[in-house]
């Protein structure tokens, strides 16, 4: 696929602006590393939380949907925050925020004050992807910025690795509460860590250097955009809608994957150590599938990809607990995979000065749909079961395949 990005060209000096896109690259890579890791440690905390709170597959979906219809419904409300008030300063109260929930969930002695503070912690991590993402993309220029994109998409898939596996091998000695006031006070220094590298002066770099950089891209990179507007919108609305299966898949799966591991005998710190490899599984497909894009191209390595997702969870759906272990590390390449590819396909089907809001929009549609199918998914569970429920997950991703259509007709007009 190669669609112009819209990212500006630098201006600056170029040893002064290589310093900054790295000192950026690194706060919002750590940001991610964190947010995504204390995101999905939630997975982890559910089997507890069940045992604790006697809940029931739709509770459970209930709870996911929480944390994840929280960070949906922010972001584009944190994009225009982060444009009044300056995205690093909205960047860091939403990691203190997302920090101090973290903290306080081992305080919840009921139901309803655990809810509460997921939705606040929702609410934290709505923050991180806009802000980060329009980051990368207005301190790269256009041929680096999908490469930029990647590294930081893949720390965080490095941030799901070690959090989640940090807390389960807490749990052998710690109580769940006091190993998340460890995780907590990794995410304080993570906020010391964005106050310290990202530029100062956020809100004031986005409107001086944007005025001189439009002036030079509507002179020298406008007339390189071809791509009609209707069938730009088309392919975006297209790529939305990818986005939000593909996100449905990978939550569907990861939440209720492991009961269906615990109906199968393994134990707590067993479905940690599991759903460890699916991430570190992820991490690798990130590499694998930035690989196999520039080689298959954009649609062939999402359509393989979600194939082949398809393929494993309906067979886990079936296999007993020794072959599931087996399938953990190539579920997380193809179920993560996919990620870092749609998300520099937003920079590339977004107008050059709505980047931020573009990509608000397309994380709004695909974590509201990942915050609303696993309540669908756990009322299935409740009633089908959850193994019949992994595989109304498995045939739901190959509805991604006649997507990719619209965004394959803009990425050929775009190369004519």
């Amino acid at each position: 696929m190669s669609l112009t990005s819209g990212s500006p060209d630098n201006t600056h000096p170029a040893g002064v602006e290589k310093r900054q896109s790295r000192k950026v690259l690194g706060a919002t890579s750590l940001a991610h590393l964190f947010h995504d890791g204390a995101t999905d440690l939630h997975y982890v905390l559910f089997a507890i939380w069940q045992q604790q709170f006697g809940l029931s597959m739709a509770q459970i979906g209930l709870l996911k949907m929480l944390f994840s219809g929280a960070m949906s419904a922010f972001q584009i409300p944190a994009g225009e925050l982060g444009r009044k008030y300056g995205e690093r300063r909205i960047l860091m109260a939403g990691t203190l925020l997302l920090t101090v929930a973290l903290l306080l969930y081992g305080t919840s002695t009921t139901l309803m004050q655990l809810m509460i503070l997921i939705v606040i912690g929702g609410l934290g991590a709505s923050v991180q992807h806009p802000l980060s993402s329009s980051f990368i993309t207005r301190n790269y220029s256009a041929r680096h910025a999908r490469i930029a994109l990647s590294t930081y998409n893949f720390f965080g898939d490095v941030g799901k690795g070690i959090i989640p596996s940090v807390l389960s091998a807490c749990l052998l000695i710690v109580s769940w509460g006091s190993a998340l006031q460890w995780i907590a006070l990794f995410g304080f220094l993570v906020t010391l860590g964005l106050y310290l590298l990202l530029p100062v002066d956020s809100k004031a770099a986005q409107v001086k250097p944007l005025t001189a950089q439009e002036a030079h891209r509507s002179s020298s990179q406008q007339p390189e955009i071809k791509l009609p507007e209707p069938l730009r919108q088309r392919a975006f609305t297209a790529l939305c809608v990818i986005g939000s299966i593909d996100n449905a898949t990978r939550t569907g799966t990861l939440t209720f994957l492991p009961f269906l591991m615990a109906a199968r005998g393994a134990s707590a710190t067993q479905i940690g150590f599991a759903l460890t490899l699916i991430f570190i599984g992820g991490a690798f497909g990130k590499l694998v599938c930035g690989i196999l894009s520039t080689r298959l191209g954009v649609i062939k390595t999402v359509a393989a990809s979600e194939i082949i997702t398809s393929a494993i969870v309906l067979g886990m759906a079936f296999a007993p607990l020794h072959v599931t272990w087996l399938l953990l590390i190539p579920l997380g390449v193809a179920l993560n995979g996919t990620s870092s590819i749609l998300y520099g396909s937003v920079a590339e089907l977004s107008r050059p000065q709505q980047q931020t809001r573009a990509f608000a929009i397309f994380y709004t549609a695909s974590l509201g749909c990942g915050a609303l199918m696993p309540l669908i998914y756990g009322m299935a569970g409740d009633v089908m079961g959850v193994q019949q429920t992994l595989i109304l997950v498995a045939l739901l991703v190959l509805c991604i395949l006649p997507l990719l259509i619209p965004v394959r007709s803009a990425a050929t007009y775009s190369e004519q």
